[in-house]
């Protein structure tokens, strides 16, 4: 289980500048923040307070294909989330950014999945 079960999501904020997500969550005990460096491209759903945290997981580039595949064709004719010509052609970019696919799971509002280089969770 992740070291952040059962935390309460506080707050969110993107940077967009310096390619960062930063979640502040808290529990009963404590504060921390779970920073996503260099990301991709995310997508958060059922954003709301007192959002409860189950899981953040990290899984495979091939399931962030498999389980978005619909998404992203959608966001062709919108270029999200970048521009492309093909499926195989973004396909191709996101495995060469170098990126992890965390997907956040939540027992109550906010979840969804970042594209980042890295996830780090810190005290706060």
């Amino acid at each position: 289980m992740s070291p952040i079960h059962d935390y309460i999501i506080k707050c969110y904020s993107v940077n967009f500048e310096e390619k960062k997500i930063i979640l502040d969550v808290s529990n009963d005990l404590e504060d921390k923040q779970v920073i996503f460096y260099n990301f991709f491209c995310y997508k958060f759903y059922d954003e709301m307070p007192y959002s409860v945290i189950l899981d953040l997981e990290e899984r495979s580039l091939d399931d962030f294909f498999s389980e978005n595949k619909e998404l992203l064709e959608e966001g062709e004719k919108r270029a999200w989330p970048i521009m492309y010509d093909t499926f195989d052609e973004l396909e191709s970019e996101i495995k060469s950014a170098d990126v992890s696919y965390q997907v956040l799971y939540s027992s109550y509002g906010l979840n969804g999945w970042v594209l980042a280089e890295h996830v780090e969770i810190i005290p706060k």
